[in-house]
Formats: C-alpha cells, structure tokens, sequence
C-alpha cells in the first residue's frame, strides 16, 4: 500500500475520527519540515486539518523540495539561530515539534561547531520562546544515539545517556535543554527517542536504507560498509509520524516525559541487504567491504518501547518488509528526487 495512502487508512480507520478531527485548526510549527521525517510529519498534519506553519531555511540543500506540493502549508524562510525569527514563528503556537538538527554524522564529526551551534543553540532558541509561551507544547526529536554504547539491550529509557560521538553529544545536551526548561520554568515538552527511521523522501545516501534501494533498483549490487553484522532495528517513517503525533495528543501523559519509539524487531545489515534484493526482485548479491567500521559505530543498538505502549497505547503498525516494499516503490516512483539527493550530497562534499 503506497505510504500517503496508508496513512489516510489509519486517520480513518484504528486511530478514528476523533483523533482526526483533534487536529482541526491547531495552530502548529514544524521545524525542519523540509526535512525527511520533518516532511511525512507536515505532510499529514496538514491533511488532518491542522493550521501548519512550516519552519525551514531554503538555503539548506533540501531546499523545499519535499513539501512543495504541499497546500494550505504556510513556509517561513527562516535560520534556527535566528532567535527572533524563531520567537515570532513560535508565538500563537499550540504545538512546536522541533526537528531541525544538524544530522549529517560525517559532516559533524569534520564540523563539530556547527552541529553544536544548531542543535544545542537552536534548541535553546525554541525553549526561549517557549518560556512566553505557556500554552505551547513542544515535541522533540531526540534520538536513540543519546544512549551511545549499551550497557543491556534493548534499551529502555533509564539507560545513561553517554553518546560516543560529537552527534551524539550535541543531541544529548539538547535533549537535557528541554527537560531542564520543563523542570525550572514549566515548559511543557515531550521527548521522543526513535530507532533508525526510513522510508521515501531521504535524501542522504549514506544511510544504509537510500544506498540500497538505489543500487538494486539500478541492478548494482549493494555495498556494506563493514561487516554487516551491526544490529539495527529500522522503523518505517509512517510509525514515526504516528509517535510524534499520539506523544501531542496525549500531552496530559507524556509531558516531562521522554519515549523510546521502535518496532523490537532488530536486524543484522547483512540480513536487511539480502531482505531488499529479494523484495525489488533483483538477481545480485551484497559487496561487504570488511570488519572495518568508525570508532564511534556501534555494533547492537536497539530500543525497549514498552513505555510508550503501556502509558500511550502506542504500537508499531508496519512490519519489516512491507515497510521496504513501500520505500523501494516510492523511489522507483518518484525518480526526480534523485537529482534533490544529487544536490544534498554535493553540497555536503563542496562544504567539506
């Protein structure tokens, strides 16, 4: 089932009319709605009915690319650091779902500043303008990269937060902003921590998902940057967007709380490669270049979600490969946006 169409069956169907029409007329801001998940999430509050306001800076590669096909969305061009820019895109708001980040782990590792500046400073931003706000929920996107290193897995929300990386660290110290901001002002807020996201409309080729896809749509044979035996639990975007979306609704539950969202179905790479050529029906093999991986790579990571099912009612709804069926059919489908993820990574190979 294509992905828009998907999603409409769940506004209608197990999620039911009144969860649609909860959406009606709030007023929301989405940053970094151009982004990949950013733009499946504007994407379907705007069919909800939700008065959206759509927060990018189309000097990004990404431009607007991904929403433009979008109506009743209204864009603010706009930079994260702007700190008044943000306040005025925030003031009126009832819902902030804040997904601008500097996301590109190999461009950070080369340009720690900037991803400190983005996703620290940004961050703070968001929270400033939300001390003036004292009727605006905010929805952020923090990450299962916080928890670094596992100590057990899965992963359960107690686990430290001791992320290896530069990433890893700039998003830890946002994701402390937020729940220090509701602690010492009040500000209400929810954090979501997400398993591996894909789905269409990812532009970056160096995730393993997009990298496939291509290759075997193109009958190249995928390439495996290491061993393959790195352990990952992929979620389909559509899941993502319902997590975002049931941590708002609920916002009497989930305030001041943090979520692990992911299906608790984890696999090695090798197995996910070998899964996406049978699915797109190619006769090839996968290329696995050896052992070798970055020091910050780490080898099984996945999360425990019972959380979010026990307190938000909330479940998984695509399993594995139907998942990879829907992405490997919206990139056969929409091939211009292989010139957008030609864009995307030459702009992050010219700022190199």
């Amino acid at each position: 089932m294509p992905f828009g169409n998907q999603l409409a069956e769940r506004r209608h169907g197990e999620r039911g009319i009144s969860m649609e029409n909860f959406w009606a007329g709030k007023k929301v801001l989405v940053t970094g709605a151009s982004g990949f998940i950013g733009s499946w999430l504007t994407e379907e509050l705007v069919a909800r009915g939700a008065d959206v306001t759509a927060f990018v800076n189309k000097s990004d590669p990404l431009g607007v690319e991904a929403i433009k096909h979008l109506e009743n969305l209204k864009v603010v061009d706009g930079n994260i650091l702007d700190k008044d820019k943000v306040a005025e895109a925030v003031a009126g708001k009832d819902y902030v779902f804040h997904l601008a980040a500097a996301t590109q782990v190999l461009h950070v590792i080369k340009h720690p500043r900037e991803a400190v500046d983005v996703n620290i400073d940004g961050t703070a931003n968001i929270l400033d303008a939300l001390r003036n706000n004292s009727k605006t929920f905010l929805v952020f996107a923090s990450t299962d990269k916080v928890y670094g290193e596992p100590i057990k897995v899965p992963i359960d929300e107690s686990h430290p937060l001791v992320g290896k990386s530069v990433y890893d660290a700039t998003k830890i110290g946002a994701d402390r902003l937020v729940k220090a901001y509701g602690t010492t002002y009040g500000t209400g807020s929810v954090i979501v921590r997400c398993a591996n996201i894909y789905g269409g409309r990812d532009a970056n080729i160096l995730r393993v998902i997009p990298d496939f896809v291509l290759n075997i749509l193109d009958g190249k044979p995928p390439v495996i940057r290491g061993s393959g035996e790195h352990i990952r639990d992929f979620m389909h975007v559509s899941d993502a967007v319902s997590a975002y979306l049931t941590v708002a609704e609920k916002q009497n539950i989930s305030n001041g709380q943090e979520f692990n969202f992911g299906t608790g179905r984890p696999m090695k790479v090798i197995d996910l490669t070998k899964m996406l050529i049978k699915i797109i029906g190619k006769d090839l093999q996968p290329v696995v270049m050896g052992s070798k991986s970055h020091q910050s790579e780490i080898l099984h990571q996945y999360l425990d979600s019972s959380k979010a099912e026990k307190m938000l009612g909330w479940k998984p709804k695509v399993n594995l490969e139907d998942g990879l069926k829907m992405t490997a059919e919206w990139y056969a489908q929409n091939s211009w946006w292989r010139a957008v993820m030609q864009n995307f990574s030459e702009y992050y190979k010219v700022r190199e």
